[in-house]
């Protein structure tokens, strides 16, 4: 099938296909000015090409194939411009920037054509990686979650699951290295699984992105974009180290890259850190009850290693890149050591080591891609195929430190997608598409919490746009199939001594022991529309639909996650959960101020949630004795509405000060009544940031102040706390110099400037009283070469 549908493909794409070689040049200067910009980023995507402006302004691109590109042209202080180009043979463009005090306006990717945010119709903007990283969090979901609508499940610093308007695990989709990323996302244990080394930046998509990104992107998805080439003929490389005095972190990350002029290109980059476990926040006598000097969050260490690499060559038909990529996360799983043998979990030594101790995670993941782009005379192919290895271990703990595997999980996965895309320059246009998903899950630790599986999941798709002056309509349809083959606990090697009783009754339960097979064929869709009101204002409006079919852990999970406190049953009766979401947006820009303005309201069918049944089980094990509650996989109808807000002020008679302002305000209800799980507080954060381009010896420097405020949160699940509302301040500052002949970036930063003690509400560890992390102080270096 996968075959005829390529063939099918490659011959409405390459009907035309022309390849003639040529040129391509221009020059890029100040719009108000006239004077040529040097140092403008240069890159057309469809070539994986990038250059920099010279002096005068001007760049220029050899053996380039004829065909219709997007170009898209970046420089601080600078509006981000993108032009699609029809090439011809020396092909010549001209262009002006218009100067701008806001950062860096990255491109957006995520209609499979290169273009800004206010050109698409629904919620989506990019973060640069430069960007993200100021917020110095120790995991990239604690800098992602700075965000309006983005928010994340957390125990401790290493694990940091994403939620998107109120939706995670299997609601959401994590996207790169052209594949969608497969790694046992339906635990609230099980963190996001990807790092920012080797990203340019994350693409954030709020509400439904199924018809592009595929099955389970109902909530939105995290497009994890990989960083450019070197610029053509250049060999360059940077480094990066970072401190961080809460956790006595670490972390470094090293790569170089490479262009030729015949087109051949490369990438590796290396990199890891390491935190021991971390000091809650207001650690004073009164709230430290273990008496320790530090009031430490027992078994919050975490460490990872990360490595990427890829080669790939750009010719005139197009380009592919062959990629791999590395991660192998050492996480603790923080428990109540205090109720553990005495131990206050708290001896300084101990929570300082930087050794793995049980109970923790051993998580590796592997993915290799190969990326293709074809170009022909009007159109473009994109062929994708991607296989990917995940393999998790949970080990327990043993007397004497020894430990044992309890839970061995193998998630292999192939996938691959394959779109045409039709000529850009005309108004009206498609995109047609087919996507993959083959994964096959098998157990292998001491016990099986979910049984082995098989998914397969095949969809087409197809997207009509129409651009206009004043005008950016997108809207299309996708079918998908999923079937779900998966064996009983016997064939898994769950032991079969351990006896369930439940506790009110006296009743014994079996283990699940029928195989089971599930198929399920939802069709979603999408319309909407960005209209541009005048230069300065754009409103969108857009409509979308979007499932996640039940997952091999919500029909068949039945036993004890480690840490979870908790017995968990499936449910083999579940449906798909199909949402329809609703938006409205506004986007006002001026020399000035640039405001966003969006609502939302989700109505989603069928929603999974887990609930206490307020039964306890007995589980008795050749090992022991545990008593746990137990917690059932339920359905019911639901909503999530709420919206987001802010401001960017900068002043053009005052360039030196920037203040930005950010709300979110969300609430999710179970329509039989009651609320959802795992709903975020609303958050109110501004930043004011003072920058001068020369102070003493450094230059481009600044000094910024963040304030997060978290509302109190009372609605709330069944099984869930409330938490008390919040105010954090964070204080970030830095510049670049020289160092000899090298140039050297220096940022130094302190989080939880007051040490302030709060649970945040999607804190897991909130229920045995571990608090969040307080004031830490560091710095990140960052050091640029060229060879």
């Amino acid at each position: 099938m996968e075959k005829k549908i390529l063939i099918l493909f490659l011959v409405m794409c390459f009907a035309t296909s022309s390849f003639a070689q040529n040129l391509l040049k221009g020059k890029v200067v100040d719009k108000s000015t006239g004077k040529p910009l040097e140092g403008v980023n240069v890159f057309i995507p469809e070539y994986n090409k990038s250059k920099a402006s010279n002096g005068n302004g001007e760049f220029s691109f050899e053996g380039i194939g004829i065909g219709i590109i997007k170009i898209q042209f970046t420089i601080v202080g600078y509006k981000t411009v993108v032009q699609t180009k029809n090439l011809s043979d020396n092909s010549e463009v001209s262009i002006s920037m218009e100067p701008s005090s806001t950062e860096l306006e990255e491109v957006l990717i995520t209609s499979n054509s290169s273009e800004l945010p206010d050109k698409i119709p629904f919620s989506a903007n990019s973060i640069s990686q430069s960007e993200n990283r100021k917020y110095n969090s120790p995991s990239l979901m604690g800098n992602l979650s700075y965000q309006p609508g983005i928010d994340r499940i957390t125990i401790g610093n290493g694990i940091g699951k994403p939620v998107i308007r109120g939706l995670s695990f299997n609601q959401i989709m994590l996207y790169g290295q052209g594949t969608r990323i497969e790694n046992q996302q339906w635990d609230d244990h099980h963190d996001l699984g990807l790092t920012d080394i080797g990203v340019d930046n994350v693409e954030l998509v709020r509400g439904p992105a199924a018809l592009i990104y595929g099955s389970d992107a109902m909530g939105g998805a995290l497009i994890f974009v990989d960083e450019k080439p070197a610029p053509v003929g250049t060999k360059v490389g940077d480094a990066n180290f970072g401190f961080s005095s809460n956790t006595l972190g670490i972390n470094a990350d090293a790569g170089v890259k490479s262009t030729n002029q015949n087109g051949m290109f490369y990438g590796v980059r290396i990199g890891g850190q390491s935190h021991t476990s971390y000091i809650q926040g207001d650690s004073n006598e009164e709230n430290n009850v273990t008496g320790e000097k530090e009031d430490f969050a027992p078994n919050s260490k975490f460490q990872n290693i990360n490595g990427k690499a890829n080669i790939g060559i750009s010719k005139k038909w197009g380009v592919s890149k062959l990629s791999y990529s590395y991660l192998n996360q050492m996480i603790g799983i923080i428990e109540d050591e205090s109720a553990n043998k005495g131990t206050t979990g708290n001896d300084e030594a101990e929570q300082r080591d930087r050794e793995m101790e049980a109970p923790y995670q051993d998580v590796s993941m592997h993915v290799v891609s190969l990326e293709n782009t074809f170009l022909s005379g009007k159109s473009k192919l994109n062929v994708n195929v991607a296989y990917q290895l995940n393999d998790r271990k949970e080990y327990e703990p043993l007397p004497e430190k020894q430990k044992e595997l309890a839970i061995g999980l193998k998630l292999n996965t192939t996938t691959y997608d394959i779109k045409c895309t039709s000529n850009p320059e005309k108004s009206l246009g498609y995109t047609i598409g087919s996507q993959g998903t083959f994964l096959k899950n098998t157990n292998n630790g001491k016990e099986a919490i979910v049984p082995n599986a098989l998914v397969n999941d095949i969809a087409s798709y197809g997207l009509i746009r129409y651009d206009h002056e004043k005008l950016n309509l997108l809207g299309g349809v996708r079918f998908d199939t999923r079937h779900i083959e998966a064996e009983s606990y016997e064939k898994a090697g769950q032991i079969e001594e351990d006896t369930f009783i439940l506790k009110n009754s006296g009743d014994t339960i079996d283990k699940p022991e029928t195989d089971f097979e599930k198929d399920y064929t939802p069709v979603s869709f999408s319309i909407g529309a960005a209209y541009h009101m005048s230069e300065k204002l754009t409103m969108k409006l857009n409509a979308a639909t979007g499932f996640s079919a039940p997952n091999y852990a919500q029909l068949g999970t039945f036993g004890k996650h480690e840490g979870t406190y908790r017995f968990e049953r499936g449910d083999l009766n579940l449906n798909v959960e199909q949402n329809v979401e609703g938006d409205i947006g506004f986007i006002w820009e001026n020399e000035f101020l640039t405001f966003n303005l969006g609502a939302y309201s989700n109505t989603i069918k069928d929603y999974i949630y887990i609930h206490n049944t307020g039964d306890t089980l007995i589980r008795i094990t050749p090992d022991g004795t545990d008593t746990l509650p137990i917690y059932d996989y339920k359905q019911g109808d639901a909503t999530i509405s709420g919206g987001e807000i802010g401001f960017d002020i900068h002043p053009k008679s005052a360039s030196w000060i920037d203040i930005k302002i950010t709300d979110a305000i969300i609430r999710g209800k179970l329509d039989e009544g009651g609320n959802l799980p795992y709903i975020p507080a609303n958050k109110l954060i501004g930043e004011i940031k003072l920058s001068r381009d020369k102070m003493w010896k450094f230059n481009d420097t600044y000094l910024s102040f963040i304030v997060s405020n978290f509302a109190k949160q009372n609605n709330i699940a069944q099984y869930e706390l409330s938490t008390d509302g919040y105010t954090l301040l964070d204080v970030h500052a830095g510049g670049g110099f020289k160092l000899g002949q090298q140039k050297v970036r220096l940022d130094i930063f302190c989080t939880n400037l007051l040490n302030t003690g709060y649970y945040n509400q999607l804190s897991l560890v909130k229920y045995i009283n571990i608090r969040d992390m307080g004031r830490n102080i560091g710095l990140q270096l960052h050091i640029p070469f060229g060879l």
